[in-house]
C-alpha cells in the first residue's frame, strides 16, 4: 500500500504480504499518514501515482489486480480533467482501477465518478461507510 502527496506520487506505507499485525501497527500507519500530511508541499501527484500503482501491481503474478484511489477530488484545482483521470485508469485492461472520492468536495467528487468509466468512481461521503465501499466494488468486479 502506497501513498501520493504533493511531494511524491509513491510514499510506502505497508509492503505486498506485510499487512499490520495488530492494532498498534494498524495506528502506526495511520500515524505516518497523519504526519505527512502536515508536512507535504501542495500539489497533486494523481496521475502519476495511479500510473505507477498499475505498473507495480502487474509485477506481481495474480489472478486479478487491483488499485484503489483515494483522493479528495480536488483534482480541477491541479489540472486533472476527468479525461486525464480515466486516461490514467484505463492504461491497462487487465487492472481494475477504482477511484473513491472522500467528498468534502461532493460537487467535484460527482462530476468525475459521471465522466468516468461506469463503475470505476464512487463517491464516499461519511469515511465510516468506507469498507462497505471496498466490499461493493470488488463483489460487483468478482461477480463480472
Amino acid at each position: 500500500m502506497v501513498g501520493h502527496s504533493g511531494d511524491s506520487a509513491c510514499i510506502p506505507l505497508i509492503g505486498y504480504n506485510e499487512p499490520p499485525k495488530n492494532r498498534m501497527e494498524r495506528y502506526r500507519v495511520l500515524e505516518r499518514i497523519v504526519a505527512h500530511t502536515q508536512f507535504c508541499m501542495s500539489g497533486d501527484h494523481t496521475l502519476e501515482a495511479i500510473e505507477d500503482a498499475v505498473e507495480e501491481v502487474t509485477s506481481v503474478e495474480g489472478d486479478e489486480h487491483f488499485v484503489f484511489v483515494l483522493s479528495d477530488a480536488n483534482l480541477r484545482r491541479y489540472g486533472i480533467s476527468p479525461a486525464h483521470l480515466a486516461q490514467a485508469m484505463k492504461r491497462n485492461p487487465k487492472v481494475k482501477v477504482h477511484a473513491i472520492f472522500i467528498a468534502s468536495l461532493g460537487e467535484q467528487s460527482r462530476v468525475l465518478e459521471k465522466n468516468l468509466p461506469p463503475g470505476a468512481a464512487f463517491t464516499c461521503l461519511d469515511t465510516h461507510t468506507l469498507p462497505g465501499v471496498f466490499h461493493k466494488l470488488l463483489h460487483a468486479d468478482l461477480a463480472r
